[in-house]
């Protein structure tokens, strides 16, 4: 089934055409429950894993006392591969990503702060061979809905034009926004890859740097709680059109805007960011 987002209220490039340089496109994934298979691109799907390799996992976890807890299996969150995203600069040789988590808060030297230990891998996936057949279940050390587990979503993708977050724009340009009509055609919400991501809790970080080789960061994948808002006079752009006849407050309903039963941050989004000079350097996890 394919998602549509709605007509944005005002082309901005036609009335503030200094902006049109700055537009991107950025592709809302528009997760919803399902059951993807393990060759599928999806969030929280099981996972293209090599048989032979071990599944990582994380062993950061205490008990009240401060005694060692685990090691607890890392958590599957996506799987994308090359054939569904083109747009993705995977690493010579390779054509699938694969990112899991714990879903626990860890510090991170790297941006300073705290949120989820995040692992990428990349693969050829004619290299994989035999799938590892018996995954870890996350239910057995954390809970869906309460914990930073996704539920098991297939993907829509679909391509979008945004424009980037104010504080990235030249100060001449950023004053000359209309602040109502900018936020209907900037940053698109929901999960998506690429793009840009939105600051508005702890304000953007004053460099996006590789902590391994000190390259520029940018976003490879953004997280959030909610793919569109619900509550104005108007449906949101955001929520698709082909999902406007739900009724608000039904399964239904809340399975399309909370698809991957995530609380993110403080209700917010958190987004996955990686090296540009080279995307297998470890990743930056900016939580909103």
């Amino acid at each position: 089934m394919v998602l549509t987002t709605g007509a944005p209220s005002v082309d901005l490039a036609q009335s503030l055409p200094e902006i049109a340089p700055y537009a991107r496109t950025t592709v809302r994934l528009h997760p919803r429950r399902g059951e993807p298979g393990v060759r599928d691109s999806h969030i929280g799907g099981p996972l293209w894993w090599p048989g032979a390799e071990p599944w990582p996992s994380c062993d950061e976890h205490k008990d009240i006392n401060g005694r060692p807890l685990g090691p607890y299996p890392l958590v599957a969150v996506a799987q994308l591969t090359a054939a569904d995203f083109p747009e993705i600069a995977f690493p010579a040789g390779t054509d699938l990503a694969q990112v899991l988590w714990c879903p626990d808060w860890h510090d991170q030297p790297h941006p300073e702060g705290w949120g989820q230990a995040c692992r990428v891998f990349w693969r050829r996936a004619a290299d994989v061979g035999e799938v590892l057949t018996e995954q870890p279940d996350p239910a057995e050390h954390w809970e869906y809905d309460s914990d930073m587990v996704p539920r098991p979503c297939v993907l829509r993708p679909e391509r979008v034009v945004e424009y980037p977050w104010p504080e990235e724009l030249p100060d001449g340009l950023r004053e000359r926004l209309d602040e109502d009509a900018y936020d209907d055609v900037s940053l698109i919400p929901g999960c998506k890859l690429g793009g840009g991501m939105g600051w508005a809790t702890t304000d953007m970080p004053f460099s996006l740097t590789c902590g391994g080789c000190g390259g520029p960061l940018a976003l490879f994948m953004q997280f959030d709680t909610y793919e569109f808002t619900y509550g104005g006079r108007e449906p949101d752009r955001f929520w698709p059109l082909e999902e406007r006849h739900l009724e608000p407050g039904t399964p239904a309903f809340n399975a399309a805007r909370e698809p991957t039963g995530m609380t993110v941050g403080r209700g917010s989004h958190a987004g996955l960011f990686l090296c540009t000079k080279d995307p297998t350097h470890p990743p930056s996890f900016f939580t909103q």
